[in-house]
């Protein structure tokens, strides 16, 4: 299956160390949110390069699977992992397709279920549907947690907002449910150039329960005290301010009740 990921794998593998916000405001946000996943079985949705499944197995997860639509995001991670040999498995696979969790060894496996930028990409709400589903097929038949970057769904369309961080988000206005935007960013001598998808807090959350999961709760993205040093706080006020992502959590099965702020 072709995928607008192709072509963008070496600007996707880079953007880590290109772009600041990725390490001290995504990276550092989503590891926070995890804990310790040491010992824990994690299937990463839409795991592109691999940048999170790599550091997941490196940080002491048991067992670590990726799956992506693309194919050469794929191709790519398996050619690192023959070199490298982290321990990581991956898998060409459309995370939104019903079929998805029953591709062997995937139903009903995990503890952990992680999807950076994965949802923002669902182009219908039954595609959106299809991801959480495959989530909750992949956890544990008594349950599990599912943790995922989605786009803010009051994300800035200034075309100034965010490019100090070096990318432009546009949208219709005003959005719509399921409208379309794109993204282009810079990462250093490459251009990344998506189309996503404009889902609400509502649209997300009513996805979540109808796939099977029993809390869902959101979480504003924070900067790591090394990113403060480095760029300092004006660097990152208009950020803080109104990220372009949030971190929502989403667990089935027995659990204490977790609150948070809604997103904002």
């Amino acid at each position: 299956m072709e995928s607008q990921f192709d072509t963008v794998v070496a600007a996707y593998e880079h953007s880590m160390e290109e772009m600041p916000f990725r390490t001290h405001v995504e990276q550092w946000s989503f590891l926070n949110a995890l804990g310790d996943t040491r010992g824990l079985s994690v299937l990463d949705l839409g795991c592109g390069s691999g940048l999170y499944v790599r550091k997941l197995r490196r940080d002491g997860a048991a067992r670590v699977v990726g799956i992506d639509e693309s194919a050469a995001m794929v191709d790519y991670a398996r050619r690192r992992e023959e070199r490298e040999h982290v321990g990581v498995e991956y898998l060409a696979v459309n995370a939104s397709d019903p079929a998805a969790g029953t591709v062997p060894g995937i139903d009903g496996a995990f503890d952990l279920v992680t999807a950076v930028y994965v949802l923002p990409y669902a182009p219908t709400f039954e595609a959106l549907q299809g991801l959480c589903a495959t989530a909750r097929r992949a956890l544990r038949p008594h349950g599990g947690r599912l943790v995922t970057a989605v786009l803010n769904p009051g994300f800035s369309t200034d075309p100034e907002w965010y490019r100090h961080y070096g990318m432009v988000l546009t949208a219709d206005e005003p959005q719509r449910e399921g409208g379309p935007g794109h993204l282009k960013a810079w990462v250093g001598q490459e251009v990344l150039d998506v189309d996503f998808f404009c889902w609400s807090a509502d649209a997300h959350e009513r996805a979540l329960r109808a796939a099977g999961f029993d809390r869902v709760f959101w979480t504003r993205p924070e900067v790591s005290e090394e990113g403060r040093k480095e760029l300092g706080d004006e660097f990152w006020a208009n950020y803080l301010a109104c990220p372009h992502a949030l971190i929502l959590q989403a667990e089935a099965g027995p659990s204490a009740e977790a609150t948070a702020p809604d997103p904002q």
